[in-house]
């Protein structure tokens, strides 16, 4: 049986000594089955940590063993090395993050293809959603319908459930949702709806710091810039259309 926190060796040793009381180093090798030439050194270490003393009589040095409650302590000693490290490594994290952004700036557009990639873009909004927060929709080509209508409607419940607002401007030719839960969001306030005088020429999601294009020709592609100043600016030219509409 092993000690945790201890060597092999010392496991050994240590259990030997519980077991003899005060004793020579002779008795030690004979039941730790520790040869002569590692005892010292095991010896040591145990001493630093504090498991065994030793006193000189008569010219002879004997070991004796700390309590075992001892093994205790080394692990609360261990613990509080650990939550110092952490510390200190969450420091060191923080100055790689900072040098890592100055020499490697973050990529703010990434591009995905197909209905996979269109829900994945989805998907990564409603993940960095929160409560209160608020989504700006633009434009609903006849296309999303199509390929993920369902989806869309799943989405939209996740985002109401999730507790976040949601403004939409609609293209010309949308019917309106009449869904009981739909018209309740309305009520609740979290869902307004404005119908637009033209058709958009691809379909916008706005967030605090996220702007997601959708493209409908031959393949969909979707983009995703992230970054809020960007994100602002398309809140604001959206904010334009819903008042003119």
């Amino acid at each position: 049986m092993e000690i945790p926190l201890l060597t092999k060796g010392e496991s050994k040793v240590y259990k030997a000594l519980v077991e003899l009381g005060d004793t020579s180093i002779g008795n030690i090798i004979k039941i730790s089955g520790v040869s002569h030439s590692k005892i010292y050194d095991i010896l040591k270490r145990l001493s630093e940590k504090g498991l065994i003393s030793s006193i000189n009589n008569n010219g002879r040095q004997y070991f004796s063993p700390a309590d075992p409650s001892r093994l205790l302590e080394l692990v609360g000693e261990k613990e509080n090395e650990l939550q110092q490290s952490k510390e200190k490594i969450k420091d060191i994290v923080k100055t790689l993050k900072l040098r890592r952004n100055i020499t490697n700036p973050k990529n703010i557009l990434s591009s995905y293809e197909g209905i996979k990639g269109m829900k994945t873009v989805l998907e990564y909004v409603l993940d960095k959603l929160k409560k209160g927060e608020e989504v700006l929709i633009l434009g609903t080509p006849r296309q999303i319908n199509e390929s993920i209508g369902g989806y869309i409607k799943e989405w939209q419940r996740r985002r109401i459930a999730i507790g976040a607002k949601c403004k939409i401007i609609t293209d010309m030719n949308l019917v309106q949702w009449e869904y009981d839960w739909w018209k309740k969001s309305k009520r609740n306030l979290l869902t307004f709806t404005k119908k637009s005088s033209m058709n958009s020429p691809a379909y916008f999601v706005i967030t605090k710091d996220l702007v997601i294009t959708i493209y409908f020709s031959k393949n969909i592609l979707s983009l995703i810039v992230e970054h809020q100043e960007i994100a602002e600016r398309y809140k604001e030219f959206f904010e334009i259309l819903w008042k003119q509409n």
